[in-house]
């Protein structure tokens, strides 16, 4: 069961950084930058997050 929860809440995570990111293109294309390199990175981070939360299950 603890494996379940490890692997959805990795799951929500990568899924979630994608939608950060794509967020983060959106404000590109409206040439709002600051905003769109901090998006970006929120959601890099949100990557990392979740690769870090799969990577048990997953494999190296």
């Amino acid at each position: 069961m603890r494996w379940v929860v490890r692997d959805v809440a990795g799951g929500a995570l990568v899924v979630a950084s994608l939608v950060t990111c794509f967020e983060g293109l959106m404000r590109l294309r409206a040439h709002d930058y600051l905003a769109a390199v901090v998006v970006l990175m929120v959601g890099l981070a949100l990557l990392g997050a979740g690769v870090e939360l799969l990577r048990p299950t997953v494999g190296e």
